[in-house]
């Protein structure tokens, strides 16, 4: 799976009969943030067609929490909006 620059955690998985893939789903990991992350890829080729679909927009730093120790970056807002980002097969209504 592409790497965002942000932490994941892994909170289900199942197999969607109708477009014959697995999605499984993921929240970020920071204590106060609610994006999340569906991914989608068939199972006889989990690295061919992947679909990433994020709902949501991070209002931290990337990274699972964010600390003193990170500097001043830690704080800032993400600057790039999620909500509509999709990687992978097409988009379909």
């Amino acid at each position: 799976m592409p790497q965002d620059g942000y932490e994941w955690k892994k909170y289900g998985q199942k197999f969607i009969k109708n477009i014959q893939k697995n999605r499984s789903y993921f929240r970020c990991r920071h204590k106060l943030c609610g994006v999340k992350k569906k991914v989608e890829w068939h199972p006889s080729d989990p690295a061919g067609d992947l679909r990433i679909v994020y709902e949501g927009a991070h209002q931290h730093g990337s990274g699972a929490a964010p600390s003193s120790a990170k500097g001043a970056a830690a704080g800032a807002s993400n600057q790039y909006e999620l909500g509509a980002q999709y990687f992978g097969g097409a988009r379909s209504h």
